[in-house]
């Protein structure tokens, strides 16, 4: 297994019996704050990496049993199990890269969540770019020497194929009428399919961390382009979660 960067994606190598697959690097965050996945999830998406989201100690095990990821980011003091249980239930059967968050900033703390299989220990509040960064350090030490990899040059969900480098995008074979900021929010959710993007996530990826305007533009960006897909359905939706964001979807 090889880890690859690229200046919009990070992702990894598989090697099987001579074949190899790249798929973007995957990373379960837990944590019972929302403000913590969405200040992690909106810089692991600038690197390319894709997330998947749980606030309860229990949903990791389920998900982690279901879902390969390549790296856990997990809170100590969660309701139901505690980060260090399921630390020392994941180290019984996984290696998974796993960096624990906490609020306890005391040294005997940080020696038990190391000495219960974590790969490093960060307490709270932290710098979001400090924890991907240190995501970066530990995937080139456990998943190997890095190597420069392309994104892929097609995105595909359902019906729609997003060529990324015409940057252009065809539903049925046809090209709707999509402006460029349209285009890159369907490449956001695209490469986050059936993840759970915050208006924030959207609106820092989109218009960058500057933008001191009304944070409702998402939602009349993405009213204007569902009006833009065909009455035939493309087999995906982008569904709104109440309070939440937007998620892609596929319509089987």
């Amino acid at each position: 297994m090889e880890l690859s960067f690229h200046s919009d994606c990070m992702t990894v190598t598989f090697l099987n019996e001579g074949d190899m697959m790249t798929v973007p690097v995957h990373v379960l965050i837990c944590d019972d704050h929302i403000a913590v996945h969405e200040s992690i999830s909106a810089y692991l998406q600038t690197e390319g990496m894709s997330f998947a989201s749980v606030f309860h100690g229990e949903d990791v095990l389920r998900r982690l049993e279901n879902e390969h990821f390549d790296l856990l980011i997990l809170d100590v003091m969660l309701p139901g199990l505690f980060g260090t249980d399921i630390c020392r239930s994941i180290r019984q059967q996984s290696e998974i890269p796993i960096i624990m968050l906490s609020a306890r900033s005391e040294e005997s703390d940080r020696i038990l969540g190391l000495e219960l299989g974590a790969d490093d220990y960060i307490t709270k509040p932290f710098s979001p770019r400090e924890v991907v960064t240190r995501i970066k350090t530990i995937l080139k030490r456990t998943h190997g020497h890095t190597q420069t990899t392309p994104p892929e040059k097609e995105i595909r969900v359902g019906d729609m194929i997003i060529d990324r480098h015409a940057f252009e995008v065809r539903i049925h074979g046809q090209k709707p009428d999509f402006t460029p900021r349209e285009i890159e929010l369907l490449i956001l959710f695209a490469s986050n399919r059936d993840c759970l993007l915050s208006r924030e996530q959207i609106l820092n990826k989109l218009w960058g961390y500057d933008y001191a305007g009304d944070i409702r533009a998402v939602d009349h960006l993405i009213k204007r382009m569902r009006k833009k897909f065909p009455e035939q359905s493309p087999g995906f939706e982008i569904k709104t979660v109440y309070g939440m964001g937007y998620r892609l979807e596929s319509i089987l």
